[in-house]
């Protein structure tokens, strides 16, 4: 039974994200192995983590969370790149089939992490006769509700497994969205105080467990009815013990909470860890961010060793609506004279030769014009190759190759001080949901101009008023609209605003934007359960409102 453990640690480590110079244990005894409990416990859980890796990829978590939205669109090139089929406009219209590879890559993907990866793992263990102590056995549980948690928000209706053996010709059944809710909200609750208290970079520790069941309370609403509106008050008090807690606080710098060197960033509370050497596992981040949205001479901008795909762009809507940035109606470039996020969350303007420092320019239709990003996309299916502001939230390493050497954030203090900012606005709060909402604020702005004037109040704290207000966001009267829209200026590109655009208002089958027009199909809160799943396991139930 022994040998069962030292395959799996073996066939395991390599892909570890939790130790940048695996070791190996081929020739040592499970008595020296379980020597150091913490250190072993962490080579043994690799798995469950390595497989989070993926959640940035193409076609992935983050798709399904943040295309399909408001804040960003993958058009259709004008040399006809990017087509695909088609699948790119079918996400950015709600068009959606139940045969698009996006759903069947996040189906496979979580259901791997949850049953190839978590169950796999409590079974091994448990069978190469390793006494796993609690804490241990409550990580492995909670990884596993946050493999539950996507998708709960995304299918819904799903089975619940938590066994790795199963009898020959066994096929799961679906599980209602009630019951999957239930589960993952037991396990966390069961498990999370058996967590360590005590800051576990990369690892689910107590704050990071609470963190996350904080956000399966805030959106239960909108998932299961306005009976669950009481649930916002769960979130309030567990945001309250992470506050109170001591372990996190913002970070002073808003960009470097996403630059290379992110593991010092005092905001963490939970991140996926990356090295471009050591850790890739051939699920590079930034294969999704910088390739997916960078031009190919985004090489020589970065002296980087790949170029890019020219896909990914910022909705020029939520560019100029959402962070208010002025625009020359001419260059079509964006001027937002005070919020620094702004500039920290995109790849924008003239861009240059890293070498060289000269800039850069490209030919089209027999034209030289500079490499310029704007503001500006002729068409969702007619994008000129320069068109477009790109992701440019996580720092770009100088000479990147395909991997990166930062981490990806998925858990932050700040979302845990907006999350207790908008329970308290919903519950008649304004005022002390303002403190908190400038509190966040305050880093992206200065008091002062470049010339040493006051700047005025107003441009860089938000009232009461203005967040208690019903305002129109996508062409649809939103209560608490401004709120909304800081949402989206703090957390763009976070994987969290799919999310929200349906806990508020449903502005997300409601709202319009450019190259989306309302459906009011609310059926699309859910995407379909995949066509393959389904023939393969006939007893998967479709969701609602899909063909069968």
């Amino acid at each position: 039974m022994k040998r069962i453990l030292y395959t799996f640690l073996i066939a395991f480590l390599a892909t570890s994200c939790l130790d940048l110079e695996p070791k190996v244990y081929s020739d040592i005894t499970l008595e020296q192995l379980m020597e150091n409990a913490e250190e072993t416990s962490g080579y043994m859980l690799s798995p469950i983590y390595g497989q989070m890796r993926w959640f940035f990829e193409d076609r992935s978590v983050w798709d399904l969370h943040d295309l399909g939205t408001d804040a960003w669109i993958v058009p259709i090139n004008t040399d006809g790149g990017w087509n695909d089929n088609g699948i790119w406009q079918r996400l950015n219209k709600h068009e959606w089939l139940t045969t698009d590879n996006h759903f069947e890559e996040v189906w496979g993907h979580l259901w791997y992490g949850i049953t190839s990866c978590c169950n796999r793992v409590l079974f091994q263990l448990e069978s190469a006769g390793v006494e796993l102590d609690e804490a241990t056995i409550a990580e492995i549980k909670v990884v596993r509700a946050h493999y539950y948690y996507h998708l709960l928000s995304f299918f819904g209706n799903v089975p619940i497994e938590t066994s790795f053996i199963v009898p020959d010709g066994y096929l799961p059944e679906t599980r209602t969205r009630k019951e999957v809710y239930d589960f993952v909200v037991s396990e966390i609750r069961n498990n999370m105080d058996k967590l360590t208290e005590n800051k576990t970079y990369s690892r689910f520790n107590k704050w990071a467990a609470k963190h996350m069941l904080a956000r399966v309370y805030l959106n239960a609403e909108t998932w299961l009815g306005p009976e669950y509106a009481e649930k916002r008050d769960s979130t309030l008090i567990l945001c309250n013990e992470i506050i109170e807690s001591g372990k996190y606080q913002l970070d002073d710098s808003f960009s470097d909470i996403f630059s290379l060197d992110n593991t010092a960033s005092p905001e963490v509370i939970f991140a996926v860890p990356y090295d471009e050497t050591t850790a890739t596992d051939g699920h590079p981040i930034l294969h999704c961010i910088y390739a997916k949205t960078m031009h190919w001479n985004g090489k020589a901008v970065y002296d980087a060793a790949s170029a890019g795909y020219n896909g990914l762009r910022a909705n020029p809507e939520y560019v100029s609506k959402v962070f208010d940035a002025e625009e020359d109606p001419e260059t079509h470039n964006c001027i937002s004279y005070n919020d620094k996020r702004y500039a920290d969350t995109y790849l924008m303007g003239q861009q240059y030769n890293y070498v060289t420092k000269e800039p850069l320019y490209l030919e089209l239709n027999n034209v030289k014009v500079p490499y310029n990003h704007i503001n500006y996309i002729s068409s969702p299916t007619a994008a000129d190759e320069f068109e477009g502001y790109r992701y440019g939230k996580y720092e770009i390493k100088i000479g990147q190759k395909w991997e990166t050497d930062q981490d990806w954030v998925m858990y932050r203090y700040g979302e845990t001080l907006m999350m207790k900012a908008e329970c308290l606005l919903r519950n008649g709060d304004a005022q002390g949901a303002a403190d908190i909402v400038n509190e966040v604020r305050a880093r992206s702005f200065d008091k002062k101009d470049k010339d040493g004037n006051e700047v005025p109040e107003e441009v860089y704290t938000l009232t009461a008023a203005q967040l208690s207000a019903t305002t129109e966001v996508n062409g649809v009267q939103v209560q608490y609209g401004e709120f909304l829209q800081e949402l989206g200026r703090e957390f763009c590109g976070e994987a969290m605003r799919r999310e929200q655009l349906i806990r508020f208002d449903d502005v997300y089958t409601k709202g319009a934007w450019w190259g989306h027009d309302p459906s009011l199909e609310t059926y699309r809160h859910l995407y379909p359960i995949p066509a393959k799943e389904r023939t393969t396991n006939p007893k998967l139930k479709q969701n609602d409102g899909y063909p069968l």
